[in-house]
């Protein structure tokens, strides 16, 4: 075969060489309308930097706004002589926090990366703010983009109140049920759920410029000791990590985390030093974080007061430990300038190098550029409240919670409850001494008596109330109070464990465990249960609205209860159409609009116009708004309430009669300027026979406006009621309730229409109604 020539080959070249700069040139063209903008920014504040504004960067310190003047002080110092690069805030409040924000940020020269632990929103951490769910109860549900929507809500607010970094998504595998500190922070024990609910919280926060912040690498969920008070050792071997505990950051990194907490952990299948905890292990944050993993964004250590790590390393060397295994941010460390001292010794000695600083601080410096602190905004302190509690946001948290909800056992297909008015109901609430939101919401569906138990440790009450309770047929109990630790059997007495299932044994019982999932194991034996996870005001409300079918069930669990009751056990049940509850901007209408109902009964009530009036309003099937206003009567005793009972009167020609006639119409089986007498033939022969259906409609058919058709029923001269119609107790000819401790015959009903197809009728004058009527009614 002839070899190419030499003019041939510098042609083949000349085409590959084309071909390379064409492909440079398009990758750099897609990549520099940030990356460009973005380096040019890090390179600009990064060639300014002094040493101690370097070293300073590694820094991201502990700040409070619930905390006095002495705090604000220490914080300052940091801020001002030790050019620290980020703070994270702990407890406190919302405009306390931003007035500091504004206040540290103006002391730095180079804008502050301000960082949260804010796993369920700015409510972990901050007092009058928003609670999304836990990720446990995140876990229940079924749509990952709903969970999305979450983590984009609460990104909103955390640059609201000029916050850049949320520790947040927790992507730890609880498959282990004594774990103390991570337990409902996981998303569960399945890594397939874990894994892709992370994916969803860390994309709804990152498409909102905070950064997301996975933790605690590489997986802090099979323990049963807490880092924050010693050192957890994870005895594993390397196949079962890889397969298990890193699976979740794998499927992060893949999708683009910004940054990631390393755990303090002792795991000897990744680092055979003895009392090393992962975040000071270069083989674990360097070697397979980095190199094996690949992972490029931000790195955290983890908390450097823990015991996790004090309790072998000195504060100032623990700072050294960390930048030397490859971190890249030192969070809030006990003592910064012993930590800044000893980096200093360390970078005289060679033991750190200015290579690696630099390396580090140029990554926090692209992160503040995403979080765009190069376009720096003091917080506006106007509406900061407002902003942090959107209805939309609240109606969202309102749907998590919702689909959260997990039937767990339903026996006889018991739930949803039905047969309302011939059931006799109960409620119990126990770890709890007052009539709570769940007893209030079970009121709006049925008669019910309530009892609550908050007593601990006391047999006798128990045993009073088993008496009581045997007489209902269904009995609702609900547990309130709960706490997490599985070793103290979630806050449950014995006691109260042994009544549930004394009570089960007497009647039929639907329990609502507001807490914990793994308590679900005390309670097999019960025919129904529901697990809320939570104990809010909003999971009280909801879970009432499913037993009666108003919402569906949909929640499947995250985690393995017992054997009987394993991961991902939930039965689905459809709603029932049953109306629910909700707020105004579940179904498209605006709580600012309808506040205005607020203002024009108040002006009713004052004018004299009425003395109360009890308002509902209802759209698609879900009551939005209900209160009560003013009193009974004007002598102004008795306060109007979404309770008060009301004589419904003629109102029953709107609410019943009305709808019904809509239906037939639109069916097309009655027609409006028809007869009556066609649809009711014992009208023919009477003065009633030509009155048409519009005539009814628009009061034009001259009926008697009023027929004291009870007078037939009493006796003038006596005032007796006339022996055949009444009695004073129910029976099964005298069924229909007249009044209290009064029952009319069952033929009293077609005595009181042959009575009115007897009464006289008289033709009215015409005049327009006053609504015209259209063919459609």
């Amino acid at each position: 075969m002839q070899k190419p020539s030499w003019v041939a080959s510098l042609v083949l070249w000349s085409l590959l060489a084309g071909l390379v700069a064409l492909t440079m040139s398009a990758c750099w063209q897609t990549r520099s309308a940030y990356e460009f903008a973005r380096e040019a920014w890090v390179d600009s504040v990064f060639n300014n930097l002094s040493k101690t504004e370097k070293i300073g960067q590694l820094f991201s310190v502990r700040a409070h706004s619930n905390l006095g003047p002495e705090h604000v002080a220490e914080v300052e110092k940091l801020v001002r002589d030790y050019k620290v690069g980020g703070l994270t805030f702990f407890q406190g409040g919302p405009y306390r926090q931003a007035i500091l924000t504004n206040r540290y940020q103006s002391l730095a020269r180079i804008p502050l990366l301000v960082a949260i632990d804010g796993e369920w929103g700015l409510g972990m951490r901050l007092d009058s703010t928003m609670s999304f769910p836990r990720q446990m109860t995140l876990g229940a549900i079924q749509e990952d983009s709903l969970v999305k929507e979450m983590g984009g809500a609460i990104a909103r607010q955390c640059r609201r109140l000029g916050i850049h970094v949320n520790f947040a998504p927790v992507i730890d595998i609880n498959n282990n049920p004594n774990n103390p500190v991570i337990n409902d922070r996981s998303f569960g024990e399945d890594k397939e759920n874990v894994a892709r609910k992370g994916i969803a919280y860390m994309e709804g926060l990152q498409s909102e410029g905070v950064l997301a912040n996975a933790k605690h690498f590489p997986g802090h969920g099979d323990t049963d000791q807490d880092s924050h008070y010693t050192l957890p050792v994870i005895l594993h071997p390397r196949g079962r990590i890889d397969q298990m505990e890193l699976y979740p950051f794998a499927r992060l990194f893949a999708k683009g985390l910004q940054s990631l907490m390393v755990a303090h952990l002792q795991i000897p299948a990744l680092d055979q030093s003895p009392n090393r905890p992962t975040t000071l292990s270069r083989p674990v944050v360097t070697d397979l974080l980095q190199k094996e993993m690949g992972f490029e964004g931000l790195i955290f250590t983890d908390a450097l007061g823990m015991q996790g790590v004090t309790k072998f390393y000195a504060p100032g060397e623990i700072s050294v430990m960390a930048l030397e295994a490859g971190n890249d941010v030192l969070l809030v460390p006990d003592d910064v300038p012993q930590a800044v001292a000893k980096i200093e010794a360390a970078l005289q000695t060679g033991r750190l190098t200015w290579e690696m600083i630099d390396l580090r601080v140029k990554k926090i410096l692209r992160a503040k550029y995403f979080a765009g602190l190069h376009q720096y905004k003091p917080i506006d302190l106007a509406g900061l409240a407002r902003d942090l509690h959107l209805p939309q946001d609240e109606a969202l948290q309102a749907r998590l919670f919702e689909k959260a909800l997990t039937v767990v056992q339903n026996e006889e297909a018991l739930l949803p409850l039905r047969k309302l008015g011939q059931a006799k109901m109960a409620s119990v609430a126990l770890g709890t001494s007052q009539l709570n939101a769940f007893q209030k919401r079970l009121s709006d569906y049925a008669a019910f008596e309530h009892f609550q138990l908050a007593e601990k440790n006391l047999p006798y009450p128990f045993n009073q109330l088993l008496e009581k309770l045997e007489a209902y047929e269904v009995v609702v109990v609900s547990l309130h109070n709960l706490h997490k630790k599985s070793r103290e059997n979630f806050g449950l007495t014995w006691q109260e464990r042994e009544f549930i299932q004394k009570l089960g044994q007497k009647t039929r019982v639907v329990l609502a465990i507001f807490g914990s999932p793994y308590s679900l194991r005390f309670f097999e034996s019960l025919p129904a249960l529901v697990c809320a996870y939570e104990d809010n005001p909003i999971t009280q409300g909801l879970v009432p609205q499913l037993l009666f079918g108003a919402i569906a069930a949909e929640g499947k669990l995250p985690v393995s209860a017992s054997v009987r009751f394993g991961l991902g056990q939930g039965l689905r049940l459809a709603a029932t159409g049953r109306l629910r509850f909700g707020l105004p901007e579940s179904v498209g209408m605006r709580r600012d609009t309808l506040a205005k109902i607020d203002e024009l009964v108040a002006q009713m009530i004052e004018s004299g116009a009425t003395p109360g009036v009890q308002i509902v309003i209802a759209r698609q099937g879900q009551v939005v708004w209900n209160k009560g206003y003013g009193h009974h009567t004007y002598a102004r005793e008795r306060p109007v309430s979404p309770e008060t009972v009301y004589d419904v009167a003629s109102i029953t020609k709107v609410a019943a009669t009305l709808p019904a006639l809509m239906y037939l119409y639109e069916q097309g089986k009655i027609k409006l300027n028809e007869k009556v007498a066609t649809y009711l033939p014992e009208l023919l022969k009477t003065d009633k026979a030509n009155i048409t259906l519009r005539d009814v409609l628009t009061h034009q058919a001259g009926l008697v406006p009023y027929l004291p058709h009870w007078e037939k029923t009493v006796n003038k001269a006596t005032g007796a009621f006339v022996p055949g119609h009444y009695q004073k107790t129910k029976s099964e000819e005298y069924a229909r309730a007249v009044a209290k401790d009064l029952y009319g015959h069952q033929s009293l009903e077609d005595s009181l229409w042959r009575w009115t197809i007897a009464s006289p009728s008289r033709k009215p004058k015409r005049r327009p109604p006053f609504f015209p009527m259209n063919t459609a009614i």
